[in-house]
């Protein structure tokens, strides 16, 4: 995963700065007991047997009924799956894979993750209908507090990482 900086995340005029572009490549995030490698096409199965041996340095065991490969190709490339092996079992390819509560997929789009919020907001939406949307006792103030602090935060979790 690559990302870069420059002029449009800032002001440049008001901040007085000529344009700074930098690039930065992330190979791996870490997660308490997650990880997630970020890694093109030719070196997949390589970081991967780099990664297990790392793992096992440290008496790690990596489970591969929950290890999964996501291929994410240019839109103008063509698909074909990767075949990665650990420690003799291959892992499976999918489309779709939830990491710390958001849904990354193949084709890079954020439609499944959008899906995915606007599901989880109604449910916490609808869970709140008896105890405060239904209730006579609450003020409208109160009602809308709850719905900013729970549906809200519910619906746009991780909206900053969101590409358009």
């Amino acid at each position: 995963m690559a990302y870069r900086t420059d002029g449009t995340l800032i002001n440049r005029r008001r901040m007085q700065a000529s344009t700074c572009v930098s690039t930065t490549t992330v190979h791996d995030l870490l997660f308490e007991d997650d990880c997630t490698l970020n890694i093109v096409t030719e070196d997949m199965q390589r970081s991967m047997d780099l990664f297990a041996a790392g793992c096992a340095d440290y008496g790690l065991t990596i489970s591969t009924a929950k290890t999964v490969v996501m291929h994410q190709p240019p839109p103008s490339a063509e698909y074909n799956a990767p075949l990665i092996n650990v420690n003799g079992a291959q892992l499976k390819n999918v489309e779709t894979f939830a990491y710390l509560r958001s849904t990354l997929s193949r084709n890079t789009r954020i439609d499944d993750e959008v899906a995915q919020r606007i599901s989880k907001a109604s449910q916490a939406f609808g869970r709140l209908q008896a105890s405060v949307w239904n209730r006579y006792g609450i003020h409208l103030n109160t009602k809308l507090k709850m719905y900013k602090a729970v549906i809200l935060t519910t619906l746009l979790y991780g909206a900053e990482t969101w590409t358009v």
